[in-house]
């Protein structure tokens, strides 16, 4: 009886935690670079079970002991391009990102909403430096045309050129607040990521698909409630019913 309330805590809190991922996505449907996270939902290791009798042991199955969420995932699968008309309005095409300056170290970013600061300096929204192959990016005055390699013209000359960093498939990615990412390891100049000027990036959330799996998780964690209830009356029962001497 005890076991089975466990299961449906460990069940409740385990939906709750996946709630509250799908509704960061939701919160984010709308955020240009931003990448949809994902919690899973695995069981702890199985128990097995035996009957003894004789003497002897007879397995008769096995039963998990509850569920736990997996740590969450960051989905990095291309969002939509959709066109803004503004030159610093910078968008991806593949797997890089754009590097920025921030006290913390370099940063990682999807979201090319960017725009001049006071000294020129190309800077994310926040107001952080955007780097280029040799360091933050200084603008003069003049036309601005960003070529699909990332190199940056002047009124027609070369005045930097983006950092567009690729990783391994493998490399720990971690969400750090403002639409940016801290990457684990070096990582190196894209060949094959492709900038298109006068286009941002939209989420990569899938809007109906994020509120299918909210009903998913809403209905798992209300049945795991009803068992903990059914459960806690059951233990009830046996606790002040059963053996109960009747004068």
């Amino acid at each position: 009886m005890i076991r089975s309330m466990y299961q449906a805590a460990a069940a409740m809190m385990a939906e709750f935690s996946r709630q509250l991922t799908i509704s960061e996505n939701l919160a984010n449907v709308s955020t240009p670079g931003y990448k949809a996270r994902r919690t899973t939902v695995q069981d702890f290791r199985e128990m097995f079970l035996s009957r003894f009798a004789g003497g002897s042991a007879t397995p008769i199955g096995s039963i998990s002991t509850a569920v736990r969420p997996e740590e969450r995932a960051i989905d990095l699968s291309q969002g939509a391009l959709v066109e803004t008309g503004r030159p610093l309005d910078l968008a991806i095409a593949g797997t890089a990102f754009f590097a920025v300056q921030t006290p913390d170290d370099v940063q990682y970013t999807r979201d090319g909403r960017f725009q001049l600061d006071a000294d020129r300096r190309l800077v994310t929204g926040d107001g952080f430096p955007v780097l280029g192959l040799n360091g933050p990016i200084t603008l003069p005055e003049g036309d601005i045309h960003v070529t699909a390699d990332g190199t940056i013209l002047v009124n027609g000359a070369p005045a930097g050129q983006l950092q567009l960093v690729e990783f391994p498939p493998d490399t720990p990615i971690e969400a750090v607040g403002q639409n940016r990412f801290a990457i684990e390891g070096a990582g190196q100049q894209s060949e094959t990521a492709g900038v298109s000027q006068g286009f941002v990036e939209q989420s990569n959330v899938d809007l109906a698909q994020s509120m299918v799996e909210m009903l998913e998780a809403s209905r798992s964690y209300a049945l795991a409630q009803r068992m903990l209830q059914v459960s806690d009356a059951t233990l009830g029962t046996a606790v002040n019913e059963i053996g109960r001497v009747v004068s």
